[in-house]
C-alpha cells in the first residue's frame, strides 16, 4: 500500500504545486474496491471548498488518464482541518504568527510542551516566542504541534 501511495505522491506533487497549494498528506483506504484515497491540501491562508473541488477535478482527471489505481475508488480533496498537529516545515511556515502548543520528542532544557507563538522557521528550526524569550527548537525534536484556539 505504501508503495503505490508513494508512486501517486510522486505523480500529484508536481500538479499540485502548479495550482498554488501543498500536499499535505495522502492516504489511500482499502486494497480493492471500494478503496478511498484521501488527498489533503493547503495554502498560505487556508484553502476554500471551491478550490478543493476544482482541484479534485483536475486530479481526477489525471489519475484516470495514468490508470494508478486500477479499481474502483472514491477521491476525497480537502483541508487538513484548523485543528491538526503541525509536522512539516510547511505547516510552520504557514502558521507564522500563530499561538501553538509544542510536544517535543524528548526534552528541551528539561522541558516536553512548549507554549508561544512562532515568529519565524528558517534552517529547520521553529522560532518560538514565549513571552520574554524565543526558543529554538529544532523540527526534528517536535512530535506534534496544534494551533491554540
Amino acid at each position: 500500500m505504501e508503495e503505490i501511495e508513494d508512486e501517486i505522491k510522486r505523480m500529484l506533487l508536481p500538479l499540485i504545486q502548479k495550482q498554488g497549494y501543498e500536499l499535505v498528506d495522502l492516504k489511500l483506504k482499502g486494497s480493492g474496491p471500494p478503496s478511498v484515497l484521501r488527498i489533503y491540501v493547503d495554502k498560505a491562508g487556508g484553502i476554500t471548498l471551491d478550490e478543493c473541488a476544482r482541484l479534485s477535478k483536475k486530479l481526477s482527471d489525471y489519475l484516470d488518464l495514468e490508470d494508478l489505481i486500477n479499481h474502483r475508488y472514491t477521491l476525497e480533496v480537502s483541508s487538513p482541518g484548523l485543528d491538526r498537529p503541525l509536522v512539516t516545515e510547511g505547516d510552520f511556515r504557514r502558521k507564522i504568527g500563530e499561538q501553538v502548543k509544542v510536544f517535543l520528542k524528548s526534552p528541551l532544557d528539561e522541558k516536553t510542551k512548549l507554549e508561544g507563538k512562532i515568529v519565524d522557521f528558517k534552517d529547520g528550526k521553529v522560532f518560538l516566542n514565549k513571552g520574554k524569550e524565543v526558543e529554538v527548537i529544532p523540527l526534528e525534536k517536535i512530535q506534534k504541534a496544534k494551533i491554540l484556539f
